[in-house]
């Protein structure tokens, strides 16, 4: 059994108070170390367990809080929600990928007034995100000697910032952080092609992602499908999903991000852990 210790990481509710979609708060929880999902899949349960201890007087139960990831106890819907498993078909061409696949091949880079994307070639491709990293450790970059996309796409990425995101023609900014994540995501569990696991998602109301780290500076990270599942739980539950997927700037305005520079989206200060349950 691999060691124990302790660790913070976010959580997020979906907020039923008007002009706030989500909340996020983070915990501190014991950690077991080790790759397997059984490992994570105890490290979830911690986390979970620290939630309840926090709120369960508050009327939080043991399931409402869903994992979203293959650590879940709920297995094939926090599989099903994955980035990387949960398909979006572009109404436009008709073409299935998944969220995380269209989210990687819709960025675009500038460097020294030239851009670069969006990469609609890694639509296609296994892990995409490891063809657009900027921070290329040795190992990635070994394993990837002989790829030639690999190898084109990080000549240009190399040393250049990434500017907004492109996707069937239409532009969609980086800030506030995660909207355009968030709003894919949202996007896709409205498919009908999805209705059957927004039923599902719609029965829990506090959401983890037991492999999401923010971290700092500047390998911060922003994204995760423990957020984006709480933004389409509050804004389904409102009965306001159908308008806020209307365009990027109606979900960014129904979503209530505050919008700190360089730091992870909050809600609105005066937001507190208020979440919807069924029939309320």
């Amino acid at each position: 059994m691999g060691a124990v210790k302790r660790a913070v990481r976010p959580f997020f509710g979906a907020s039923r108070r008007p002009g706030c979609a989500f909340i996020e708060e983070s915990i501190e929880f014991d950690w077991h170390s080790g790759l397997s999902w059984q490992v994570r899949q105890r490290s979830s349960k911690c986390l979970a367990e620290a939630i309840l201890q926090r709120y369960g007087g508050a009327g939080l139960l043991a399931n409402d809080i869903l994992e979203v990831s293959t650590a879940s106890e709920d297995y094939e819907t926090g599989k099903a929600l994955s980035a990387l498993n949960l398909m979006y078909e572009d109404p436009i061409s008709g073409r299935v990928f998944s969220v995380e696949s269209w989210f990687q091949a819709a960025k675009v880079f500038e460097k020294d007034g030239r851009e670069y994307g969006p990469y609609e070639e890694l639509l296609t491709v296994k892990a995409p995100k490891r063809y657009l990293n900027t921070f290329l450790d040795k190992k990635t970059a070994a394993q990837y000697d002989d790829d030639y996309l690999f190898q084109k796409i990080q000549s240009e990425i190399d040393g250049a910032s990434l500017v907004r995101f492109e996707m069937a023609e239409k532009t969609y900014p980086l800030i506030p952080r995660s909207c355009f994540y968030d709003y894919l995501y949202a996007k896709a569990l409205y498919q009908d092609r999805n209705s059957d696991l927004a039923e599902r998602l719609c029965r829990y109301r506090v959401f983890t992602d037991i492999m999401f780290n923010p971290g700092t500076g500047k390998k911060q990270k922003f994204n995760t499908q423990a957020r984006s599942c709480a933004i389409f739980v509050s804004l389904t539950k409102r009965g306001l999903i159908d308008e806020a997927l209307f365009d990027i700037d109606t979900f960014i305005d129904m979503v209530a991000y505050d919008i700190p520079t360089g730091s992870a989206p909050q809600p609105k200060e005066d937001a507190q852990l208020e979440m919807h349950l069924d029939g309320s």
